[in-house]
């Protein structure tokens, strides 16, 4: 059995700190397993069992994913199409879809048509489909949101 603090654990996930220190406070939330103790005085560090908080993670995780994106049987997902239109073929909101434009531009293949850009729907509908979910940021190092420090 291999046991770590929750900063320790939040790195290792990348996850932010202050997030995960809130999720600890949930009730379903694993219980420390025995103090770390720290060289000189302070309270010591809790030390968690690190499996029993990646399952609780996993299933965490999995309660959060996006929904998966389908498509109507018979769709080309070799055709190229805007942003728009794979949000109608797929039922979802335009602004669903176009919120990811600057991460599909960098992984999908598109063809600019004019002043319009057209990108290959499956590689869209993959991408779309390869979410990490509720609170997690494609590219952490620029998350707009505040980060934690060790400080914290």
């Amino acid at each position: 059995m291999e046991f770590e603090t929750l900063e320790e654990w939040a790195q290792r996930h990348g996850r932010n700190l202050k997030a995960v220190r809130a999720l600890a406070a949930r009730p379903d939330f694993p219980a420390p397993k025995r103090p770390r103790p720290r060289s000189g005085s302070g309270t010591p560090w809790q030390e968690y069992d690190s499996a029993e908080l990646d399952d609780w993670l996993d299933r965490w995780d999995a309660a959060r994913r996006p929904e998966e994106v389908t498509v109507p049987d018979g769709t080309d997902l070799d055709e190229y199409r805007a942003l728009g239109a794979i949000a109608d073929l797929i039922g979802r909101a335009r602004k669903t879809v176009s919120q990811y434009r600057e991460h599909f531009d960098a992984h999908a293949s598109y063809e600019d048509r004019g002043k319009r850009r057209f990108y290959r729907t499956g590689d869209i509908i993959d991408l779309l489909n390869a979410r990490l979910g509720y609170g997690r940021a494609l590219d952490p190092e620029r998350d707009r949101r505040r980060h934690a420090t060790s400080e914290d």
